[in-house]
């Protein structure tokens, strides 16, 4: 195989990456490196439609949300460590940027490493404003300076990103289907097989949301809606009906691979006990005859009880069992009447007798005060004595967590001020990431907002012991200048956003300081810039004279201000590394470079000797990058270096 000379600057190509895995399944379907249809629809015969007859989702613009999709960045994340809390430690990160160019930047990092993700993204009332390409005839250039326009302080220009996005606009639903399907489409290739992504989503869009979801993650990985009752009381100024609900869309990566969590049963209900609470612990009595049952003549029997016979009771004065002799002749049938063939026993008369002799069967008078049979069921056995977990699913209906019960915790990390409308609520969450995660996954939220989920991974793992991790996106959208947040020092919400990171590990860090417990109690904080590279324009070279002078703007790869951390997190990012990835600093006299994950990959930034190259060999690195510019055009010293590293069977790749 061939070594690789240089490494690719640009994001992970979309199209490229759905095309290599349509090889894989049809090779036949491939003539020169292109796609023959006829031979593709050969091969899948009657499963491929005609265009004019296919069931779709379509909608103004979204040829051009592709478009942008398939866009490729040449963008970077650089470290902001003075923002964060123990850079050096924490393995949960903050971004702060546009959250579609951060998500193509994640792609070679991520792709296939996220168990959740959980968004809420605007809900398209008419009121908010979001980002989207509403020039859709914009060459990428121009849409590369639109989606950088900052004021004076760095600050991103609300009128550059945002729109309102009125219900008078012809194009009201499609702006908002523009700005959802590309950051979608992304979110599925982070997420690994067993994978799930949580969407909170009103009545505005909840059809189209589900549509597009459909589209993207396919109809068979729906998993399902929550209903969450959103507010305690009625809005007042509800034209017809009080709306107190939202939703959560749920669907998975793939149905076949998916895992959920369920949960321990209430146990309230396991009121009474007896002498065997040790081993079966609590119980209570559910009857012998339950109606519903598929009439069986095996199971439609008389219970014969004679008078004098020992038998537990529950004793109505007590409200407890006992045991004593049975003072009359009974003869009891499923559903007291024998001539009713709508009940039986859940029991057949072996089982039955196997439950008397193990103290399981129990005589009851019921609401009509004649005797009925019931059985105990207890805590942690089963009907059969076997040790039993009582867990049950999740339910959809959220009840508990209403956006009113949210606002109170919020402002009290804030000294009671109400920094931020409508967070989400920390128990909403933390529900969806104990379905859906495990102690050691990560979860991703790309609308990170006030850092709802971020404080709830946080609370869950002091909560369990856990370590999961956060990767929390948010753009540095500025806030009115008449709002709380903004009189209290926060020009955007980003900045918001990471306070409340800091505040809630502050408050941790008292919490456990006594307890003995390790968590995470840390974040790291990227900026999405542009990259540290200068980027060839081959657009721009109409003659002679411009491609000389892009060569000469080429001599120095490197733009001049790129800071050496920058550059190695760059490259890291570009080789599909993850931003937790142990990176370590050699120096030893004039010698200089940086290791990657355990000897994986060595960076090197400035100039190699012979005894800098002897110490790289010895590491055993897969691959060695270099910046061509640290050989200052000495071709010889370039070719020796590469021999050695090919020799060493190391990929040697330069930038």
């Amino acid at each position: 195989m061939d070594k690789k000379t240089d490494i690719e600057k640009d994001s992970l190509n979309i199209a490229n990456d759905k095309i290599d895995k349509l090889k894989e399944i049809f090779p036949e379907a491939f003539r020169e490196e292109k796609i023959d249809f006829e031979s593709l629809r050969r091969t899948l015969g009657k499963l491929v439609i005609n265009s004019d007859e296919r069931y779709n989702l379509d909608w103004a613009g979204k040829s051009e949300a592709f478009k942008v999709l398939q866009t490729t960045t040449t963008a970077t994340l650089s470290p902001s460590r003075n923002e964060g809390v123990n850079f050096d430690k924490t393995e949960n990160i903050f971004i702060e940027g546009d959250n579609l160019e951060v998500l193509k930047i994640l792609q070679k990092s991520y792709y296939g490493k996220i168990k959740m993700i959980y968004i809420d993204p605007p809900y398209n009332t008419g009121n908010d404003s979001f980002i989207y390409p509403d020039k859709f005839q914009e060459s990428k250039e121009e849409y590369l300076k639109r989606i950088g326009e900052k004021d004076e302080e760095g600050y991103l220009l609300k009128e550059g990103l945002f729109r309102k996005n009125s219900k008078e606009n012809g194009h009201y639903h499609s702006n908002w289907l523009s700005m959802m399907y590309p950051r979608l489409f992304l979110a599925r290739n982070l997420l690994r097989d067993d994978g799930v992504i949580f969407v909170s989503i009103d009545d505005n869009e909840v059809h189209n949301l589900r549509l597009i979801m459909n589209e993207i993650f396919g109809e068979e990985n729906f998993v399902a809606c929550f209903v969450r009752r959103q507010n305690l009381a009625g809005k007042q100024d509800s034209t017809f009906f009080a709306n107190e609900h939202d939703y959560c869309i749920c669907y998975c990566k793939s149905i076949n691979s998916l895992t959920v969590n369920k949960q321990q049963s209430n146990l309230k209900g396991y009121k009474y006990d007896d002498e065997f609470k040790n081993e079966r612990g609590c119980f209570y009595l559910r009857r012998m005859d339950d109606d519903g049952i598929h009439y069986s003549e095996k199971l439609d029997y008389p219970i014969v009880i004679q008078k004098g016979e020992e038998f537990l009771v529950f004793d109505e004065n007590l409200k407890k069992i006992v045991k004593k002799r049975v003072e009359e002749n009974l003869e009891i049938w499923p559903g007291g009447d024998e001539k009713d063939k709508s009940f039986t026993w859940r029991w057949s008369q072996n089982k039955l007798q196997w439950g008397i002799k193990n103290e399981f069967i129990v005589l009851k008078k019921n609401k009509k005060n004649k005797w009925g049979i019931y059985f105990k069921e207890y805590q942690f056995i089963d009907n059969n004595l076997n040790n039993i977990n009582r867990i049950i699913p999740y339910g959809t209906f959220i009840m508990d967590f209403p956006n009113n019960v949210s606002h109170q915790g919020f402002k009290e990390l804030f000294d009671n001020k109400k920094i931020f409308d409508y967070p989400k609520p920390i128990g909403l969450i933390s529900y969806l990431i104990k379905i859906a995660s495990n102690p050691n996954d990560i979860v991703l939220d790309f609308f990170a907002g006030s850092g709802t989920t971020a404080h709830s991974v946080m609370e869950l793992n002091k909560e369990d012991g856990g370590n999961r991790k956060f990767i929390c996106v948010q753009l540095p959208e500025k806030t009115e200048e008449d709002s709380e947040a903004y009189k209290a020092g926060y020009q955007t919400i980003a900045e918001i956003c990471k306070e409340r990171i800091r505040r809630v590990i502050k408050k941790m860090s008292d919490e456990v300081k006594d307890k003995n417990q390790t968590l995470d109690l840390g974040f790291k904080v990227f900026k999405l810039k542009n990259s540290n590279f200068k980027i060839w324009r081959g657009d721009f070279i109409d003659n002679e004279d411009d491609l000389e002078k892009q060569m000469d703007i080429f001599k120095e790869s490197l733009k001049p201000e790129a800071r050496e951390e920058n550059i190695v997190y760059e490259l890291l990012l570009k080789s599909g590394y993850d931003l937790n990835t142990k990176i370590t600093l050699y120096e030893k006299d004039k010698n200089k470079f940086y290791i990657v994950a355990d000897n994986e990959m060595v960076i090197v930034l400035s100039k190699v000797d012979e005894e800098c190259l002897r110490e790289i060999i010895k590491l055993k690195p897969n691959k060695v990058v270099c910046l061509d510019s640290i050989f200052e055009g000495n071709d010889q010293l370039k070719t020796n270096i590469s021999l050695q590293m090919k020799d060493a069977e190391i990929d040697f790749l330069t930038v």
